[in-house]
């Protein structure tokens, strides 16, 4: 498919899982595309083997640097053109364990990490001239129910599904639709701690498709939300989680219980 040919995309925290195969598959249908990591190493990586599907570029920095958003567009705008296509992924989860033991720190860093950088990266593309174009946030399933665990991180992300919702309604007139994706388990570094060692044959149990998901599974949802096929979706969550999200709410002895 060659249906992005000519649309000029950011990609942050995009070096590795969900980010590197949205990379992949932008550069796939023809988008030109801008990706970000902290690591120089696999930054350089990620930028080679895109860059041997399609056109890419890199640049380095942390979604903490308040300047990065500006440096992703002018650097698109330098290599390519004004970006039409943003895909917030790079995420912050700084606390692990009960909210009652979270402190004002990694709560701070968690909420803003996963909400200010997304908005300024909008704020800089429009400046710049975006429109039409589409904008992708990666959420998670977390933003509409409870994970014990990681709460801070949910809770910025309920807070980037407002925003998506906001941003759609603001952006419409300009013919940018914004939307937003919610993975579930997947298994990426990110999430390591959920799913490695027995935890992630437990976890597979509890899915209804059986298996926990892959980042080709994220990205793929990703890119239908960019593409032409979704040109009359905006402001919506797409949930991507095995059917994960749906189970729960039965009675105790029947949960991960499969006919």
């Amino acid at each position: 498919m060659t249906d992005l040919e000519g649309r000029v995309a950011i990609v942050t925290g995009a070096t590795r899982g969900i980010g590197r195969a949205v990379a992949g598959r932008l550069a796939e249908r023809g988008a030109a595309v801008v990706i970000n990591g902290r690591d120089p190493e696999t930054l350089d990586a990620a930028v080679t083997e895109v860059g041997a599907i399609g056109r890419a570029v890199g640049v380095r920095g942390s979604i903490n640097d308040p300047e990065l958003p500006q440096r992703l567009v002018d650097r698109a705008i330098a290599e390519f053109g004004v970006p039409d296509v943003l895909v917030n992924n790079a995420a912050v989860s700084a606390h692990y364990g009960p909210l009652l033991d979270a402190d004002r720190g990694a709560f701070e860093r968690t909420m803003l990490g996963n909400t200010w950088p997304a908005l300024a990266l909008v704020q800089a593309a429009v400046a710049a001239g975006m429109g039409p174009g589409a904008v992708v946030n990666v959420s998670t399933t977390g933003a509409r129910r409870v994970h014990p665990v990681t709460g801070p991180y949910c809770a910025s992300k309920a807070a980037l599904e407002a925003m998506t919702e906001a941003l759609a309604r603001e952006l419409g007139p300009r013919g940018i639709r914004v939307n937003a994706v919610a993975p579930g388990l997947v298994r990426t570094d990110l999430a390591r701690i959920l799913w490695e060692g027995d935890r992630g044959p437990a976890e597979e149990r509890l899915v209804p498709l059986q298996r926990l998901g892959e980042p080709d599974d994220i990205a793929a949802a990703v890119c239908f939300l960019l593409g032409p096929e979704a040109a009359w979706v905006t402001g919506t969550v797409l949930r991507v989680d095995g059917g994960r999200f749906h189970v729960g709410g039965e009675p105790a002895d029947l949960i991960g219980v499969y006919p």
